[in-house]
């Protein structure tokens, strides 16, 4: 009985870390499509209220929530203080700060970095041009991630299952 037990365990634990492989991968994809949304509320709010960067941003976090809202306001309370940093230091220091919690692949977060810095110089149509560049950039990635997991998934959800059953006839 406890033989019978032990082997479930074993099964049910494999199988569970693989879940949380699977889990990890739609998260990422959830993290990519926040961005993309980030940028087109971005760009749309650049289209119709002409404004500056640091109250659009202001005036874009009331319609996020989590750490995408605060990475915004941050960069607009930071700015409307005068700090005297420039708006793509902010960016950058505050994307920093939200890729530790929230992380994208390397080549992502190297292009996220440096669009602030490129925001800052332009007028507004450049600006919703580098945003709408951003935000189909973000689509390809995420198109790209969905492919590429939807095989792996199903392939990281078998090999735990069968890994388990591996484990039991080894223990038995």
């Amino acid at each position: 009985m406890l033989r019978l037990v032990g082997c479930l365990i074993v099964i049910v634990g494999s199988s569970g870390f693989a879940y949380g492989i699977v889990k990890e991968h739609k998260e990422y994809v959830e993290r990519c499509r926040a961005w993309k949304e980030l940028f087109s509320l971005m760009e749309n709010e650049i289209m119709f209220q002409k404004s500056s960067l640091p109250e659009i941003c202001c005036r874009v976090s009331t319609r996020l929530s989590g750490n995408k809202k605060l990475f915004l306001n941050r960069i607009g309370q930071t700015f409307g203080e005068g700090s005297g940093d420039t708006l793509g230091e902010m960016w950058r220091r505050e994307v920093k700060r939200l890729f530790e919690e929230e992380p994208l692949k390397k080549e992502v977060e190297k292009e996220v970095e440096g669009l602030g810095e490129r925001l800052c110089f332009e007028d507004s149509d450049m600006q919703r041009k580098m945003l709408l560049d951003m935000e189909r950039y973000m689509s390809r990635h995420e198109e790209e991630q969905v492919k590429l997991n939807k095989e792996r998934d199903k392939l990281t959800l078998c090999a735990g299952v069968m890994g388990g059953l591996l484990l039991t006839i080894l223990l038995i």
